[in-house]
């Protein structure tokens, strides 16, 4: 409503800070408003003010009109009274003198741009006129932009293309990789795009068209091709599949437009919750999840989400869709939970993390369908001076290592152990994401929170979402302290596809989590998905979050046979590529496509290539020699490739036999 304006300290003569919002009728059926605000003093001491309830003064306003002229938008009223003239492209917030002292009742803006939506006010004395909304569009398309250039890095394409047109309201990308060109970015701001999940392996076409803001769209742009240097598996983003159609995709549900059509049975969703993440784990053929949600109604919307509480709901596949059989999946403080995450016990049973009133609090349970009895609040033994420990607590994923003891990432990403149990107290045995010299510097200085943790034998796995560049990254430990940054990205917003070709774009996509099989194996990405920014989605509107469920790629299962720790110079490598339902080592493998050493450099095409195979009762033996590219930074071994059917091959394997 208003600028940010900081308050003198101390006593002094009261101000007024004023600022425009325009009740509408929207407003009007959810009730009287509210707002929140925050003061900041000279002396930087912040409070924070929520949700007060406003009084509104009715006056007998000026009546305002407006109309599209030729040469742009004429304003007219009902007084001689002299005028300050104030416009906006928002009608709640941004009004902008335009025009001072206006004595006759009409005057004409020039200066509009077709197609944009203003909004109009007048102000006289103290008072305010009603706000006029009008358009003024034309028929007459952009033209294609031009000098379309696309230059393939390591993992992602940068397009950079010009205009000439003056009133383009945004740009469509599209992308060709075989089979015709695919919008993958409806609605881009700039002259550039950085396509962060090309396809890997083959040439990437693309074009740009652009929309005006009177909504005509024109041609699309030559086209211009690149292909990045890193090869198809290099990334965890690779291993993202089409998600499966259970019944129909539907335009009848809520959401704003580019997430429909959609599948609804997709994860969970429903028009009178508002679901933000969980993890569903699999026992006995049933998948589990237990969900945060909060009303969809709530008159905080989106904000509502400290009062979240935990549901319990079930599917038979695990891409759902899920049913809420229990709306609360415990009874402490009547469910109130915010980030809930399941953790499989070593014994067979179950703990749950859950944020209940700010706390870390564990329960535990013999199954993932309850009973789930509170157990106590997490301790830290924080550090002296630690900055933000509050982040200790938050958003937390854990593993219950093999020899017993817990580990933790932490909202930011650092590392807590316990050997005491899983209460602690827990030391903290690494620093945040952003202090990881192994992440690209392009990457390392994000935003990060919302981290997913899992051990799958082999490795422990990390996803961790930078949310405020829509995007996460992925990295791979020995021990679960020491991360290493895998190539490329995890996964973005424009990450869905089903298996029709139609692809959802949501505004963000967080809370990641997976999907693990009886190997530890991620089978399936989870996601909490919202289609507009959180601050817009209302209660009561047509906006809200859900959580989806993508398939993955599922990694090999790999034995290395060598008893020596495998190096750069070792002559044959011997590694065991398991056989398991749905693919026969022996008969489904490409084996010219193969090849193993250290991720950077089988990443980008490198790595020993098989010398021979040997067949095996429990699959086949590949035998590798070469170049390898493994270091003492390459705690595993990394095999990419591909079936004679062309589907993706991916697996890692330690190192040694012992």
């Amino acid at each position: 409503m208003a600028d940010r304006v900081k308050v003198p300290n101390g006593p002094s003569e009261p101000e007024i800070y004023e600022g425009y919002y325009t009740v509408s009728q929207a407003d009007v059926g959810r009730g009287m408003p509210r707002i929140k605000f925050t003061l900041e003093s000279t002396h930087g001491i912040i409070v924070y003010v929520h949700w007060v309830d406003l009084k509104l003064l009715e006056s007998d306003p000026v009546h305002l009109a407006a109309n599209a002229v030729s040469d742009g938008i004429e304003l007219t009223w009902d007084s001689a009274t002299e005028v300050d003239i104030y416009r906006s492209e928002n009608e709640r917030s941004g009004y902008v003198k335009v025009a001072e002292g206006i004595a006759v009742p009409r005057w004409t803006d020039a200066s509009i741009i077709n197609g944009r939506t203003y909004f109009y006010t007048l102000k006289y004395g103290d008072a305010v006129s009603e706000v006029c909304r009008v358009r003024k569009t034309d028929s007459v398309p952009p033209g294609a932009p031009f000098d379309l250039k696309a230059f393939g890095e390591e993992w992602v394409v940068n397009l950079y293309w010009k205009t000439n047109d003056r009133d383009v309201a945004f740009y469509r990308v599209y992308r060709d990789t075989g089979d015709g060109m695919q919008c993958i970015a409806p609605h881009v701001g700039g002259e550039r795009f950085e396509d962060m999940l090309p396809v890997k392996g083959v040439e990437n076409r693309y074009a740009v068209k652009a929309v005006d803001h009177s909504g005509n769209e024109g041609p699309l742009s030559a086209s211009s091709a690149a292909r990045v240097k890193a090869v198809r598996g290099a990334s965890f983003s690779d291993l993202i599949q089409p998600m499966p159609i259970h019944k129909r995709l539907r335009n009848d549900v809520w959401g704003a437009d580019p997430v429909r059509p959609r599948d609804p049975d997709n994860g969970i969703e429903d028009s009178f919750w508002s679901y933000w993440g969980g993890k569903a784990v699999k026992e006995n053929g049933i998948y589990h999840l237990n969900i945060v949600r909060w009303p969809e109604g709530h008159r905080k919307g989106h904000w509502a989400w400290p009062e979240s509480t935990v549901a319990y709901a079930v599917a038979e596949h695990p891409t759902g869709p899920y049913e809420v059989v229990r709306d609360l999946a415990y009874d402490y403080k009547k469910g109130l939970g915010h980030n809930a995450n399941i953790i499989p016990l070593n014994d067979g049973t179950y703990a749950m993390y859950s944020l209940v009133d700010w706390k870390a609090t564990i329960f535990t349970a013999d199954s993932p369908e309850g009973p789930w009895n509170r157990l106590g609040e997490m301790k830290v033994n924080v550090p002296d001076n630690y900055k933000n420990a509050y982040r200790l607590e938050r958003n937390l994923s854990g593993v219950q290592c093999v020899d017993g003891s817990f580990l933790f990432v932490t909202k930011a990403g650092a590392m807590i152990r316990s050997t005491q149990g899983i209460l602690g107290p827990y030391e903290v045995v690494s620093g945040i994401t952003q202090e990881n010299e192994t992440i690209p510097e392009k990457y390392r200085y994000s935003n990060y929170e919302d981290p997913t943790m899992w051990y799958d034998g082999v490795q422990y796995h990390m996803m961790i979402n930078a949310f405020l560049d829509y995007r996460a990254i992925y990295l791979r430990s020995p021990d679960g302290i020491h991360w290493k940054y895998e190539d490329g990205l995890a996964y973005t917003p424009s990450c869905t596809v089903y298996e029709d070709g139609t692809r959802t774009f949501w505004y963000k996509v967080e809370r990641p989590n997976v999907i693990q099989d009886e190997f530890g194996r991620a089978t399936h990405l989870q996601l909490a998905a919202i289609d507009v920014p959180k601050a817009d989605d209302y209660g009561n509107d047509r906006h809200s979050s859900k959580h989806l469920i993508i398939p993955l790629t599922v990694y090999k299962r790999l034995t290395m046979l060598n008893k020596e720790k495998v190096t750069a110079d070792t002559k044959e490598i011997r590694v065991l590529i398991h056989s398991e339902e749905g693919f026969n080592a022996r008969n489904d493998l490409d084996v010219e496509s193969l090849r193993y050493g250290g991720s950077e450099t089988v990443n980008f095409g490198g790595g020993a290539e098989v010398l021979k195979t040997e067949p095996h009762e429990d699959g086949l033996v590949l035998v590798f020699s070469g170049k390898n590219g493994l270091t003492e930074k390459n705690f595993v071994g990394k095999l990419i490739g591909q079936t004679k059917r062309g589907e993706l091959v991916v697996g890692y394997s330690k190192r040694s036999s012992e």
